[in-house]
């Protein structure tokens, strides 16, 4: 699979890596509700909304299964002379305890990386969420909504997943440019 990534970048064919950080994403910064710490990119691709962060003062560490994407993230920090506060790992994010100790994280996110995940690393990567956030952090997650092809996530298995160590704060669901049904979830982390 992580060939198929790589190619993927190496070939340009990513319309999800538009250069631009989701409106969501600048109004959670704008909003004033988070007080800049570390955060956590996962799935971060090119990198641009990890600099975007490391731009408003968080140290930032972006996860990415693709090697390629993960070189061209480094390369966009150094541009952006934010090597000192953003990093980049190639990894599966599931396994995001390698990179991240328990408790140090204040604001995470994943923008269309969940989705794609089988429903075991879901597992892992909700129980290792659980473990890397600080309580009282925020976590945002924009997926898909489950469609005919059986791709995508529906609430059940969010709230499945998530429940026992995270509250809902917010949802809203849309649409992606295609027309596919997607949502942006927002939680924070329960205290132990």
């Amino acid at each position: 699979m992580t060939l198929w990534w790589d190619l993927v970048y190496w070939l340009k064919k990513t319309p999800w890596d538009t250069g631009i950080t989701p409106p969501e994403i600048v109004a959670m910064i704008d909003s004033g509700k988070l007080t800049a710490g570390r955060a956590l990119d996962l799935g971060c691709g090119t990198g641009t909304n990890a600099i975007y962060l490391a731009q408003h003062g968080f140290e930032t560490l972006g996860v990415d299964i693709s090697g390629r994407a993960v070189a061209l993230a480094r390369r966009k920090a150094r541009s952006a002379q934010l090597s000192d506060r953003v990093r980049f790992e190639r990894g599966d994010v599931s396994l995001m305890r390698r990179w991240v100790a328990a408790g140090s994280i204040d604001f995470a996110y994943d923008i269309g990386c969940f989705h794609n995940l089988k429903p075991d690393a879901r597992q892992r990567y909700a129980a290792a969420l659980a473990v890397v956030l600080k309580p009282g952090a925020t976590y945002m997650l924009y997926a898909f909504e489950p469609s005919a092809d059986g791709r995508g996530v529906g609430l059940e298995e969010i709230a499945r997943l998530f429940d026992g160590a995270f509250k809902l704060d917010g949802l809203r669901r849309g649409g992606d440019r295609g027309g596919r049904g997607s949502a942006w979830y927002t939680f924070v982390r329960r205290a132990e």
